[in-house]
């Protein structure tokens, strides 16, 4: 399953960290530097297991299958916020 940006997300990275606002100004949230790492690689790499292969070697003590597991709930998270669109 791949996801993509919800149409309308306005987004900016300040000091490392990905603010996204939703076009209706009701959701406002803060990335830390991982998930931003995702939010940025989303329009290339789409989905949970190609990023975390794309990702894990940028990350000590995890798995890509640890990593996928955690870029998917991340995902489903902004995917609930209205931030994200599955494709499935």
């Amino acid at each position: 399953m791949g996801y993509r940006r919800a149409d309308g997300v306005v987004h900016e990275v300040v000091d490392g960290k990905a603010m996204l606002v939703d076009l209706a100004g009701k959701e406002l949230l803060t990335l830390n530097t991982v998930g931003t790492l995702v939010w940025e690689a989303l329009p290339e790499l789409g989905d949970p297991a190609t990023m975390a292969r794309h990702l894990v070697m940028q990350f000590e003590d995890v798995t890509a299958e640890e990593l996928q597991d955690d870029i998917r709930a991340f995902l489903d998270e902004l995917t609930e916020l209205g931030l994200l669109v599955s494709d499935d």
